[in-house]
């Protein structure tokens, strides 16, 4: 059987649930994964996407229904794909996350001690940053999400994973962005809208990411501060053949404060800060106490961002050293460390490949805690050949994780320690505290 792009496919049943939350269902051999179905489940489905391999689909009308199901409470942001286990009781989506993790480690690489997965706190509302994306449709803007592996935007009443600060913004903008004529008339300019949020300071920074540089009008520039007066700053960037430019509107400073347990961390408007602050402190507490640091220790922070982990782990050390690629977060953690008494923190720029060269020191630990890809296989043999004692790895990615452990356990190292925190509830990804120390010869 043939399947294609648009095929509405009738009382199929799903099997088994994806690691991406989506319901599998199999037609000769043909697998079909289908976003809002849970096993056991029958539903009519349609395909959206489909190739000689594999196929995704949504479901159209569900037949029959599992015991476990939940009255999904948006079906406007479950439509988009931003919360595939949504349709979960909470306890059955931290079921679901760690058993794969377990599945995966104890298959991949056979180990199986991993730790009881941490809940998150506030299994909504937790996201300090969203973006939301923009279309312009009969000279009316749209915001709103896009459709798991698709363009097209579902508009949403309501943004359940953002703190409520953001939704409050991103609402008056749904609401209030067409007055603006001028605005409107160039509104295919407008890519998509970025909201970041420090509890600390109560502050805001909303970021207009756009083709080519545009004016926003004085007119809605007041009324957009005024009526919602956390606002610190406004950016717009665009990129053009050289490079990102950026322009503030307000105020010159396009940064934020906040808290990682007991350090104050300033982070740029595109500096990495975890989305989750409240179960960040949690995963870095997790990783600081099972690296078991000492005050001879060496470490390289690697992906140090604007240096929250180096700086909450610098009290602990002898010296720690942050290898970090975007300048902006190397100039923050510079600043961090000032601002909360830390001498023996070292921020250097560059990609970590060639930056770890300018440590000299014997490095006794190297933390990780690399973008989704994982780490390279350049990297991993610097690490191999450095032979620190200790290696603590953060993950965001349980697949490429688990493909790193391997190599270096196959290079003198063994993984002693797993533990799986949620800090992205109603949606599939798990974010992983490892640690691993070098086998004595």
């Amino acid at each position: 059987m043939e399947f294609k792009k648009g095929q509405i496919l009738k009382d199929v049943e799903a099997t088994q649930l994806s690691y991406e939350g989506m319901g599998v269902v199999k037609i000769d051999n043909y697998s079909i994964f289908v976003e809002n179905l849970l096993p056991g489940e029958k539903a009519d489905i349609f395909i959206q996407k489909a190739n000689n391999k594999f196929g995704f689909a949504r479901s159209i009308k569900r037949v029959v229904l599992s015991p476990i199901r939940q009255e999904v409470i948006n079906e406007a942001l479950m439509d988009s794909g931003s919360t595939s286990l949504a349709m979960l009781p909470y306890e059955k989506q931290l079921e679901f996350k760690e058993n794969f993790v377990t599945y995966l480690f104890g298959r991949n690489i056979h180990f199986e001690d991993v730790k009881k997965i941490i809940p998150n706190q506030k299994p909504w509302g937790y996201r300090n940053k969203l973006t939301v994306f923009v279309k312009v449709v009969n000279n009316v803007i749209k915001l709103g999400l896009y459709r798991k592996n698709t363009h097209d935007l579902v508009e949403q009443s309501s943004y359940d994973l953002a703190y409520s600060e953001i939704n409050k913004v991103i609402l008056w903008l749904q609401k209030n962005i067409n007055k603006y004529y001028k605005i409107v008339r160039q509104g295919d300019l407008l890519e998509s809208i970025t909201f970041r949020f420090s509890q600390l300071e109560n502050k805001m920074l909303v970021i207009f990411n756009v083709k080519n540089k545009m004016l926003f009008t004085e007119s809605f520039i007041r009324e957009f501060i005024s009526q919602n007066s956390n606002i610190k700053n406004i950016i717009v960037t665009w990129n053009d053949k050289k490079k990102m430019n950026y322009q503030t509107l307000l105020c010159d400073d396009a940064s934020l404060k906040d808290l990682v347990g007991n350090v104050q961390i300033n982070y740029g408007w595109n500096s990495f800060f975890q989305v989750n602050t409240q179960q960040a402190n949690i995963l870095y507490t997790t990783l600081i106490d099972n690296l078991s640091l000492t005050n001879e220790d060496v470490v390289v922070d690697a992906y140090s961002g604007a240096g929250s982990i180096a700086l909450r782990i610098a009290d602990k050390v002898k010296k720690v050293y942050g290898l970090e690629i975007i300048n902006q977060a190397v100039l923050n953690a510079i600043q961090n460390a000032k601002l909360n008494g830390v001498d023996n923190a070292e921020f250097i720029t560059g990609d970590v490949n060639s930056t770890i060269f300018k440590v000299k020191e014997k490095v006794t630990t190297v933390i990780v805690d690399p973008p989704r890809a994982g780490l390279s296989s350049s990297f991993l043999a610097t690490i191999v050949k450095m032979q620190p004692e200790k290696i603590g790895y953060i993950s965001c990615n349980v697949h490429t994780m688990c493909r790193d452990v391997d190599l270096l356990q196959n290079n003198g190292y063994k993984l002693v320690f797993l533990q799986p925190c949620d800090m992205f509830s109603q949606t599939h990804h798990i974010e992983l505290v490892g640690v691993l120390i070098r086998n004595k010869k």
